[in-house]
């Protein structure tokens, strides 16, 4: 029977591929609806697995469509996000996450792979340290024009390579929009929903999904982004917190590893 599951492959891939990915995808699923960051789960596998890394890139993205959105709408649900605020970001972040997904395949990326590890590390330390940081709104005028600026260039960011993009897009909602924790994350899904979104439409144009594989995945990805985005909304910054802060120093440690060593 192993033999057997070992021989078969579907896209070029062993069938358990499929099965260690829908899991990881299920379990990035949870982790993303808590505090962003999924693809530092599904993506090593998926290179792991041996695909071309552009197909890798494609079929992540398509599958955190489907975990985004899935969060973004449990806590729109939950009415934990004004659309009416949100909706410019999501246009700035669909603009700037195209232009990064076309850049990609010009520009070379190594540099960035270099710097984010120490700007997960500075994220991680300012949720670690900052009190402030809660469930309440703590600005009463948020700073909406560097919102907006900031969340261009981490679009772009999110389209080029978008490894801790949603942890990053959270920490720009808490830091410069003032909002709080549970706030924050529901805004920040639909951002991150956005930029997924603009990425895989280019990349479904340029033939570089697996869709079998990405179908497999997006199950997963719904599953666990439901649950956690239960789990974030049932317990808030107790949860909420403790994770962004774990996420931050652990990608930040895999990425130097990769990058350094």
């Amino acid at each position: 029977m192993l033999e057997i599951i070992t021989l078969q492959t579907f896209e070029g891939m062993a069938i358990y591929w499929y099965i260690i990915l829908f899991i990881a995808a299920t379990f990035g699923g949870l982790v993303g609806s808590l505090s962003g960051g999924a693809g530092m789960i599904t993506m090593p596998l998926l290179l792991l697995s041996g695909i071309n890394p552009l197909y890798a890139l494609a079929t992540n993205k398509l599958q955190a469509c489907v975990g985004s959105f899935t969060g973004a709408a449990h806590y729109y649900s939950q009415g934990l996000v004004d659309m009416r605020q949100t909706r410019v970001r999501i246009i700035i972040s669909v603009i700037g996450a195209s232009i990064g997904a076309i850049s990609v395949q010009f520009v070379r990326v190594e540099i960035l792979s270099k710097i984010l590890p120490f700007v997960m590390i500075a994220i991680g330390l300012y949720f670690l340290l900052s009190p402030s940081i809660s469930d309440k709104d703590r600005a009463k005028s948020p700073k909406q024009w560097l919102l907006l600026i900031a969340c261009a260039g981490a679009s772009f960011y999110g389209g080029l390579l978008g490894v801790g993009i949603g942890t990053i897009i959270l920490s720009l909602l808490v830091g410069i929009g003032g909002y709080g924790l549970s706030r924050a994350l529901g805004d920040s899904r639909w951002i991150v929903f956005s930029i997924n979104v603009a990425s895989t439409l280019l990349f479904i144009i340029g033939g570089n999904v697996l869709w079998l594989l990405g179908i497999t995945m997006c199950v997963g990805q719904a599953i666990g982004a439901r649950f956690g985005a239960k789990l974030a909304i049932k317990h808030g910054a107790k949860i909420i917190k403790p994770i962004v802060i774990c996420l931050c120093f652990i990608i930040s440690a895999q990425l130097i590893f990769k990058e350094f060593f």
